[in-house]
């Protein structure tokens, strides 16, 4: 009798094992996905992430959330996205050159996190193109122009940024310093565009993302796109290298990260449906429309690109603070 008794409890022990690892076998995803995106709703990270969530959606056949979680130079959702379960559930789309991940925290003084040990790459969302642009007040038309009226009254250019250390600043320090300008840094907690567009500011060096929109409009008046070729979006602005600056290159965008020790299957998995929604032509258009471009590549790709715009932001960060991190 106590025999049977075991022999039956050790069976139905068997089949909760079984049954248990079934379940844990069961293919990704089982249930929906958040992605938390560092900027507030309507901004172009925000559209880009909606545009090709929906995308994967239909590929991974579970429901995306978009969670904007803005504030602090990214390092609100970065934090919240590290401490998730790494079980490819939770995701966190942040600059590719590691802005929101590493230098945010920086610039805010506390210890920064890796993007390859607290994060793994899965791929890229967007490559945006680098523009400069001036207010057409200034009445300049050409990176030459400006050299020349910068170079009549030194110092008296005045140039945005997100504040002391972020991308936008050292992009344009690396431009004032190629052009040998002198220019005026004013630091923004929010966006200077409606300074920009009333000439309070005199040019800015910043995302197409954020400003192809107003020079294709005519609002403002693009001297040059740091790229090796034009822009589609903007057809007749030439490149830095048109301008006579063949060095002045830049292009970082927008990258999709797990937390750190998410299995490589699941990653792999969710890398195969962003590659797949970038190739469809519904992206492709719409982000043409906000002046940047798809991208599809790997995880390891992707993990290279980040390695190498990092060291690219580190030597700009020793050249102006003296100091990479």
């Amino acid at each position: 009798m106590k025999r049977s008794l075991r022999s039956g409890m050790s069976f139905v022990a068997l089949c909760v094992a079984l049954l248990s690892g079934a379940a844990d076998a069961q293919p990704f995803p089982a249930k929906p996905l958040r992605i938390l995106v560092g900027f507030p709703p309507g901004s172009t990270p925000d559209v880009v992430t909606r545009t090709v969530s929906e995308k994967m959606t239909e590929d991974l056949v579970k429901p995306i959330v978009i969670e904007n979680r803005p504030g602090a130079g990214g390092t609100i959702a970065t934090e919240a996205a590290a401490r998730a379960q790494p079980d490819g559930y939770t995701l966190l789309v942040s600059g590719c050159s590691a802005d929101g991940i590493v230098y945010g925290f920086v610039m805010t003084g506390r210890p920064a996190l890796d993007p390859f040990k607290d994060f793994t790459p899965v791929g890229r969302l967007m490559r945006d193109h680098w523009i400069v642009a001036v207010s057409p007040s200034l009445g300049v038309n050409t990176v030459k122009d400006l050299v020349v009226v910068a170079k009549a009254k030194p110092g008296s250019l005045n140039y945005p940024s997100g504040g002391p250390g972020s991308s936008q600043h050292l992009q344009t320090e690396r431009f004032i310093r190629r052009l040998g300008i002198d220019a005026t840094h004013v630091s923004y907690k929010e966006s200077a565009i409606a300074d920009l567009l009333g000439g309070r500011m005199s040019f800015a060096v910043q995302s197409s993302a954020g400003i192809a929109p107003l020079v294709k409009s005519g609002k403002l008046k693009g001297l040059a796109v740091m790229s090796a070729r034009r822009l589609e979006a903007l057809p007749d602005v030439p490149t830095t290298g048109e301008a006579g600056f063949a060095d002045l290159l830049y292009n970082a965008g927008l990258c999709l990260y797990a937390p750190g020790a998410t299995p490589q299957g699941i990653v792999m998995r969710l890398n195969a449906a962003l590659n797949k929604a970038e190739a469809t032509e519904p992206v492709k258009h719409r982000f043409a429309e906000l002046g940047v471009e798809a991208v599809q590549g790997s995880p390891d790709e992707t993990a290279k690109f980040i390695a190498e715009l990092m060291r690219l932001v580190d030597s700009l960060r020793i050249a102006v603070f003296g100091k990479a991190r």
